[in-house]
């Protein structure tokens, strides 16, 4: 019977494959060539042990096998671009949600955060069960993690759905509070939806009062949902916000607050305010969805104008970005919006859509924003202003950014119907 020629592999490519085949016993690549090192990573199992290959492998097809072969859907885009980045978060993730304070060994997950801070610079936790003490994520992964985005919620709980499983308690503001007073790594909090109120708010601001990192602060949709109207048990609300304007002093690093949807009412206008006069490192606050009305909003803008009028933008926070959307806000505050946007040197984007404005408020600010020339977005739909004044705000922001374009790059701009 005939038989085809005998095909003999070349030994280097017998040889790559028993490195590959061999490496958790052997995890070295002696003085092979580049080249030669790529084949043996691409011959690797993807379930060798993290620790062994953490540290050996920085090739990221690698890690985008081992990654997409875990997960349906990977994006590198909040990962820093890296798949091992991913991968490193994406496995802490896991294991913390997954963690059962009762039967789960924690020295071995304090163990997997150690290994892990060289590689992983963002948490997420949309669930934590075990409602772990966040030191233990600090004193673990020394000088990270850069970002914590925290939810406490519980996934597939089906008819077993118990209230107390979601939101954060006073306990755990409590443990995370003294935690914030002593990291000196975390630059990006993220606690929204996690149906805070003022009580566990004036705790968290405790701890940020001695914070020295933190830049961005979220605390947005922390509204309950399905309750009565009851601001101070429901969400943040004014006592909440003082406590949070207290903080923003001229040594507070915050460049980022985001209170929007909460149940803040004209007295946060009025705190608010004043901590602007304050801080001297707020470039965007966000308060949008809320119930300031037209004198907490008027209280927030006149502040606003008074510091930024007061020596060349010194005597106020050089506020860049402003959402003041959906708050009830009238023709007092479209007139003080008018006002704070011709003195303002910084602020550059405004959402002030879904104020009763008024058509009074339509000539004033057409005026303010040809004057201003820092402004470049501005968003003022359903304020009734009038369709005139929506549309000449829009001809300038639009004719602003085309002259900017011609000028270099960085340009750019959104009409009366942009916004934040």
């Amino acid at each position: 019977m005939a038989t085809g020629p005998l095909i003999v592999q070349a030994l280097k490519d017998l040889c790559i494959r028993a490195v590959s085949s061999n490496f958790e016993h052997s995890p070295t690549f002696g003085k092979l060539p580049d080249a030669s090192c790529k084949r043996v990573v691409d011959g690797l199992a993807l379930d060798l042990p993290l620790e062994l290959v953490g540290t050996l492998i920085a090739d990221e097809d690698y890690w985008q096998r081992r990654a997409t072969a875990r997960w349906r859907n990977c994006d590198t885009a909040v990962h820093g671009r890296s798949w091992k980045q991913l991968y490193f978060e994406r496995n802490l993730q896991e294991a913390l949600e997954q963690f059962d304070q009762g039967t789960g060994d924690l020295l071995a997950l304090r163990r997997l955060m150690t290994y892990s801070r060289r590689f992983a610079r963002n948490i997420r936790v949309r669930q934590l069960p075990s409602r772990l003490d966040p030191q233990v994520f600090f004193d673990a992964m020394v000088n990270a993690p850069a970002s914590l985005c925290l939810a406490y919620g519980s996934k597939g709980v089906g008819l077993d759905y118990d209230r107390s499983l979601f939101g954060m308690q006073l306990g755990d503001c409590r443990c995370l509070a003294r935690a914030l007073a002593q990291t000196e790594a975390l630059v990006h909090l993220d606690l929204s939806n996690n149906s805070l109120d003022d009580d566990k708010t004036l705790m968290l601001a405790s701890g940020l009062a001695n914070n020295i990192s933190v830049v961005h602060l979220d605390l947005s949709h922390n509204k309950a949902r399905g309750r009565p109207a009851r601001p101070a048990a429901a969400a943040i609300a004014d006592r909440g916000a003082r406590a949070l304007a207290r903080v923003l002093d001229a040594s507070c690093p915050l460049a980022v607050l985001d209170m929007s949807d909460n149940q803040l009412l004209s007295e946060s206008g009025r705190a608010l305010g004043r901590a602007l006069r304050a801080s001297r490192g707020l470039v965007s606050l966000d308060l949008r969805l809320n119930r300031l009305g037209d004198d907490g909003c008027k209280a927030l803008l006149d502040a606003l104008r008074s510091g930024s009028s007061s020596g060349g933008g010194g005597g106020c926070a050089p506020l860049e970005r402003l959402g003041l959307a959906a708050n009830g806000a009238g023709p007092a505050a479209g007139a003080a919006l008018a006002a704070a946007l011709r003195c303002s040197r910084t602020l550059s984007q405004v959402d002030a859509s879904g104020n009763a404005l008024g058509a009074a408020a339509g000539a004033p600010l057409a005026a303010a924003v040809r004057e201003s020339a820092a402004l470049v977005a501005l968003d003022v739909r359903r304020c009734g202003i009038g369709g005139d004044h929506e549309e000449a705000i829009t001809e300038e922001l639009l004719a602003r950014a085309e002259r900017r374009a011609r000028a270099g790059p960085g340009g750019g701009a959104l009409g009366a119907s942009g916004g934040l």
